[in-house]
């Protein structure tokens, strides 16, 4: 092998090495000052509300729920938030049935919220989906009426008044 045919295969070995180890990790760890809580519905699924530093020069806290596999210490790399709010007071959560959990909330300015999660999301469920288990996601704002605002159209404060 001539000396530009050896130049091109060190040169494609270092790549392939190089992004080898550039891999993202196949799932990010939840450290107990991120989890807020954790609700275990029935025998095989956690809801989790972590929160994290938002950061950026306003500060504050962005909150994100997941469904992940029971007693799961960690959030899989696919895993998408099934909601995501920059405000929040008085976040919990309850299965009132195994396939209906319920985000009750005293205050919340949602980022992203979706009403319907699946097992697909987290697990490999068959080919055609024979195995999939769904979720649905209830908002439960503990106003009947403004949760966010108030009548006037004003912000309430943190405080819920």
């Amino acid at each position: 092998m001539g000396r530009p045919g050896l130049l091109i295969t060190c040169s494609v070995c270092i790549t392939i090495l190089f992004l080898g180890g550039c891999e993202e990790p196949a799932e990010t760890e939840i450290s107990k000052d991120v989890e807020q809580v954790r609700v275990p519905p029935n025998g095989q699924l956690d809801a989790i509300l972590t929160h994290e530093d938002g950061g950026g020069a306003a500060g504050g806290w962005e909150w994100y729920l997941y469904i992940v596999a029971k007693g799961s210490h960690s959030i899989p790399k696919r895993a998408q938030p099934v909601l995501n709010a920059g405000t929040l007071t008085g976040g919990s959560l309850q299965w009132p049935q195994d396939h209906l959990l319920e985000f009750h909330y005293n205050i919340a300015q949602f980022n992203q919220f979706r009403n319907l999660w699946g097992l697909h999301e987290i697990q490999n469920v068959g080919s055609v989906g024979e195995h999939d288990y769904l979720v649905e996601i209830r908002l439960a704002p503990a106003s009947p009426n403004f949760s966010l605002l108030t009548p006037e159209g004003a912000f309430r404060d943190k405080k819920g008044q």
